[in-house]
């Protein structure tokens, strides 16, 4: 098994992200700038930079409740400072329930 450093099998972002792999190939075809490296066999091989817009993609699509196209269109305007700006707070609040958790589990 070739292991690409920095790089995520399509079962490991899955699991990372509690997404279907079904779900992560449909939005390859869906959402062109996710575009994860594939071996000559065909295995997909995602970057931190997937990674990340997977997570837009979810934060859009399932916090949001954005359509896929609505999604698509407000990938293409991120540019918009205050999706920014809440794409990165709810990044955030995420990363602190998982501190919570790690605390928690310490303190026991």
């Amino acid at each position: 098994m070739v292991q690409f450093k920095n790089y995520y099998r399509i079962s490991q972002v899955s699991k990372m992200l509690n997404i279907p792999a079904s779900t992560l190939r449909y939005w390859e075809k869906v959402f062109l700038q996710l575009k994860p490296l594939k071996s000559k066999s065909g295995v997909r091989y995602y970057s931190n930079k997937d990674i990340e817009l997977l997570q837009q993609i979810i934060f859009l699509t399932k916090e949001k409740g954005y359509t896929i196209e609505g999604a698509k269109l407000a990938l293409k305007n991120m540019d918009d400072k205050t999706e920014k700006i809440i794409y990165e707070l709810m990044s955030l609040k995420n990363e602190l329930k998982e501190l919570l958790k790690y605390i928690d589990i310490k303190e026991r």
